[in-house]
C-alpha cells in the first residue's frame, strides 16, 4: 500500500512539474509574439483605427518612420467619430481614409473632431502617433 501511495505522490509531482513547464513555454511564446508585433510597428504602411464611445484603438502601434507614406483607416464601432490633426494634414472619416507622408519627426495626437458626448469624454478621445527617424 505504501508503494502505491508513494507512486501516486511521485506521479502527481511530475504532472504538476510538467504543467508548470508548459505554462512557461506559453508565456515565452506570447512574449515573442508581442516582440514581433512591436518590431513591425515602425514600418509605416497602413493602419486601422477603431472608434468606440469614447476610445480609439489601433490594429498596431502608430509608430512610423520619417518619409514613409501612410494610410490610416477609421472604423466606427459605436457612435460617429472622425479624426483630425492639422500638423500632419489628417482629416479622417470612416468613409475616407487619410493618406500622407510623414515629413517630420515628433509625437502627435490624433483627436476626435466630431463632438461625440460630454466635453470631458470627447476631449479624452485621442490616440498617439509617433514619427521616428
Amino acid at each position: 500500500m505504501k508503494k502505491i501511495l508513494s507512486l501516486l505522490v511521485v506521479s502527481a509531482a511530475l504532472t504538476l512539474g510538467l504543467a508548470a513547464c508548459g505554462g512557461a513555454d506559453e508565456e515565452t511564446t506570447a512574449k515573442q509574439d508581442q516582440t514581433a508585433e512591436t518590431s513591425t510597428a515602425a514600418t509605416g504602411g497602413e493602419f486601422t483605427i477603431t472608434a468606440k464611445n469614447w476610445k480609439f484603438t489601433s490594429d498596431k502601434e502608430l509608430v512610423i518612420k520619417k518619409g514613409d507614406k501612410v494610410k490610416i483607416n477609421l472604423v466606427n464601432k459605436e457612435g460617429v467619430h472622425t479624426i483630425k490633426n492639422d500638423e500632419l494634414g489628417i482629416n479622417l472619416t470612416a468613409d475616407k481614409p487619410a493618406e500622407f507622408t510623414a515629413d517630420k519627426t515628433g509625437e502627435y495626437e490624433l483627436k476626435c473632431s466630431t463632438v461625440c458626448g460630454a466635453a470631458e469624454d470627447h476631449d479624452a478621445m485621442k490616440i498617439p502617433l509617433k514619427v521616428i527617424d
